[in-house]
């Protein structure tokens, strides 16, 4: 797993478990069945440009490929107005720290960010996630491996994902998300993905 920089002032807020995420592991396709799934809850922060901006269409779709477990998501996450708690909890599972086996209920606002820059970019193939929720112990894993990695990282808040495009160069995604104004944007050329999240509206 990789570890991006995310060191922009995420904000100290408490966490809440959840249950009930574990049995969405059976319906997301590869997923292992897992025995002891703890969950967490996202930190929403209001309203953002992202969720502003309507997405074209009465659905809200999107393809993700987690390169580390091999799991598949494609499909419609938003449609008649709502999301849909289904959509959503497969979501979270495909994000999940599989190392912590730990699964946090994402922000959607974050999979609206994802969906608007993969339709503007007009790609034809699903995001490559490389990192998606990070637990306490694997951010703190990551801190001691890279100086870059923030304490309060938005990946421990379900907010954040680290993703690229095979058929798009890193470059393009950066500024297309930069231009939504929808949070922050880190470009990492070099270990081959950005970052997105919907804290503030930032990049690096």
């Amino acid at each position: 797993m990789l570890f991006g920089d995310d060191e922009r002032a995420a904000p100290v807020m408490g966490r809440r478990g959840f249950l009930g995420f574990a049995a969405a592991a059976l319906s997301v396709a590869t997923v292992p069945v897992m025995t002891s799934v703890a969950t967490v809850a996202p930190v929403l922060l209001g309203s953002s440009p992202v969720e502003a901006a309507p997405l074209a269409g009465g659905v809200r779709r999107l393809a993700l490929h987690n390169i580390n477990t091999n799991e598949r998501f494609d499909g419609v996450y938003w449609a008649d107005g709502n999301y849909k708690p289904d959509a959503l909890k497969k979501l979270d599972v495909l994000l999940r720290d599989h190392r912590a086996k730990q699964v946090c209920r994402y922000d959607p606002r974050l999979f609206d960010l994802l969906a608007r820059v993969h339709q503007t970019l007009d790609s034809e193939d699903p995001f490559e996630v490389i990192c998606g929720f990070r637990s306490r112990r694997t951010n703190a894993m990551a801190r001691r491996r890279s100086r870059g990695v923030a304490k309060e990282s938005y990946h421990t808040r379900g907010m954040a994902i680290d993703i690229r495009l095979p058929d798009t160069q890193l470059r393009a995604i950066s500024e297309t998300a930069k231009g939504m104004h929808g949070g922050g944007v880190g470009f990492y050329p070099r270990s081959g993905f950005v970052h997105l999240d919907v804290g503030p509206v930032r990049s690096w």
